[in-house]
């Protein structure tokens, strides 16, 4: 733990969490880390005496799910940080978001702190498996295609999935369908899609 220039402490004045500038302090303890300083408020100038303890990071297990597969991996979060579904978090060098989170307490729940923590689930992010709904004379296919978590799908665009080149007439989303416009991958539940029919 270093000195910080700043931090985020309640202030007595605003009565809420606010940016705080450290004018003096100094860091003592060893398994825990104690900032005993003088800050400033950021919003409204009240100078006030803070004492901020940091506790060593731990160690929380996590499955991470691609496709068919899972493996069990780690994350490294410092004991009082909350975690929730759908946070995107560094899982080593793999950006990976949360799907699930199982508490001490046996339960499966929607945010904890990370000391309460048993187990997370989570699933790869760096890419995402879109799936597609092909419609050809009457019929509809099933396929999917793998993409990055940030790359955009728009309504009237042309792609090429296997051997077929397909136009996409409508995308499905968690809360809506978009006939016009378009959505990101992270965001897709489903691409509808027409084979495109080639003339000579």
């Amino acid at each position: 733990m270093t000195k910080p220039t700043s931090i985020l402490v309640e202030c007595p004045i605003c009565k809420d969490e606010t940016l705080h500038q450290v004018l003096a302090g100094k860091i003592a303890g060893k398994n825990a880390k104690v900032l005993d300083s003088t800050v400033k408020c950021r919003s409204c100038g009240q100078v006030h005496h803070v004492v901020l303890k940091s506790e060593k990071p731990i160690t929380v297990p996590v499955v991470v799910s691609w496709l068919k597969e899972s493996k069990r991996e780690s994350i490294i979060l410092g004991p009082d940080e909350v975690l929730s579904v759908d946070d995107e978090a560094m899982c080593g060098d793999l950006p990976v978001l949360v799907t699930s989170i199982e508490s001490k307490a046996g339960a499966r729940v929607e945010s904890c702190k990370a000391r309460d923590i048993t187990t997370i689930w989570a699933k790869r992010f760096d890419k995402v498996k879109i799936a597609f709904s092909i419609n050809h004379h009457g019929k509809t296919h099933a396929d999917h295609m793998i993409a990055s978590p940030d790359e955009e799908f728009f309504v009237g665009d042309m792609l090429t999935l296997g051997k077929r080149d397909v136009v996409i007439h409508a995308i499905k989303t968690e809360g809506r369908s978009i006939r016009k416009g378009g959505a990101v991958a992270r965001d897709v539940v489903r691409i509808y899609a027409n084979i495109v029919r080639k003339t000579t």
